[in-house]
């Protein structure tokens, strides 16, 4: 599936130099940055790309802004929200989605398989009933394979894996409507799915963490076909 590429904005570009500065030890945490006029000039773009630029860098933890004094580095430059940045020719793409997704899943399903409750079991098979009643409905289907997935996570019972589930299902919620009417019409039905989330289930209620992660990569590598996609 061929998708456009968008650019990075110019705000977002000039956040990651900064970034990239701060990871660097050019600032340390406590520093303040320069002004805003001489960010501006250094940068050759306006102040108000850089009061964005700024701006986002805040929203992630990484700068502390002082009222009439300017931004300074936190203690946490690290950043303490994670996110998909831009690269500079637009990415991530969808295959490079994609291959986060693989990895973060297999291992969900394999941790969610050796630390499952009950009620997490329940949460899984109410969503994979979701997405079987849902079948036609290609958007329906596509929100309840994500409250699927996140379920899969939210058994793993490690929230920075939740997180990044949700944040990467998000992002690739389109391609997976695709899937789903890709699916439907020219695969004949949603059988292949179904038996592919089927399979997951049953492993993670089995207790099973190697055939739990190995039936995620089968699901997986089937439904990046079916949205278009090749993941190396």
């Amino acid at each position: 599936m061929d998708t456009l590429s968008r650019p990075a904005s110019l705000a977002t570009r000039i956040a990651d130099a900064l970034r990239a500065d701060i990871a660097a030890g050019r600032f340390a945490p406590g520093a303040r940055l320069p002004a805003e006029a001489a960010l501006a000039q250094a940068f050759g773009v306006s102040r108000p790309i850089v009061r964005e630029a700024i701006a986002l860098l805040k929203a992630d933890g990484v700068l502390l802004t002082r009222k009439g004094s300017g931004a300074y580095v936190s203690d946490t430059p690290g950043g303490q929200v994670w996110r998909v940045n831009s690269a500079p020719d637009g990415g991530p793409t969808p295959v490079q989605l994609f291959e986060l997704r693989m990895v973060v899943e297999t291992a969900c399903a394999e941790m969610a398989a050796a630390r499952r409750t009950e009620a997490d079991l329940a949460a899984i098979r109410a969503a994979l009933e979701a997405m079987r009643t849902r079948a036609g409905d290609f958007a329906g289907a596509a929100a309840a394979d994500v409250a699927f997935h996140h379920a899969i996570a939210a058994a793993a019972h490690n929230p920075c894996f939740t997180g990044l589930t949700d944040l990467v299902g998000q992002h690739l919620l389109q391609a997976r409507q695709t899937a789903w009417e890709n699916a439907a019409r020219f695969r004949g039905g949603h059988g292949a799915a179904d038996a592919e989330h089927a399979a997951l289930v049953e492993a993670i209620a089995a207790a099973n963490p190697a055939a739990a992660r190995q039936a995620a990569r089968r699901h997986l590598l089937a439904a990046a076909r079916r949205m278009g996609l090749e993941p190396g």
